[in-house]
């Protein structure tokens, strides 16, 4: 759907380019969001692991509909687990990468972006569990 919509040019989505996999040069703000929130939800999930939920049963749906809202709060009780976390260092990073593409946290996201944060979302949780592929020189 939003492949068919991008390509009719009846949307925002125009200028962005949908992939089966995570795109980090994407510069559409949903879909960034959308790598943020799974970004945030790893690094919850690694510093507390027998917590029943997580940020996803909590915020999601407010989080892709009403960023600006949520992620100032998601982001500042982040900090705490970045700074339990192994991984806080890579985990900082991978912020400031995401957010190096979001000039503000838009107020609310129309439904086609709603699915470009969506997209984001299991984009970067896919990206998170592929394997590193090491090329060696010969």
């Amino acid at each position: 759907y939003l492949l068919r919509i991008s390509r009719n040019g009846s949307s925002s989505l125009k200028e962005s380019l949908i992939t089966m996999s995570l795109n980090k040069e994407s510069l559409n703000v949903p879909y960034r969001l959308g790598r943020l929130f799974a970004v945030l939800e790893k690094v919850q999930s690694e510093t507390n692991k027998e917590m029943g939920s997580t940020i996803t049963s909590k915020y999601f749906s407010s989080a892709s509909a009403t960023p600006a809202v949520v992620f100032p709060v998601l982001l500042k009780l982040a900090q705490h687990h970045i700074a339990k976390s192994d991984w806080g260092v890579k985990t900082n990073k991978d912020i400031e990468e995401i957010l190096s593409g979001v000039d503000a946290f838009p107020a609310f996201l129309n439904l086609e972006e709603q699915g470009m944060f969506m997209l984001g979302f299991y984009h970067q949780k896919q990206a998170f569990y592929e394997k590193k592929v090491v090329q060696k020189e010969e």
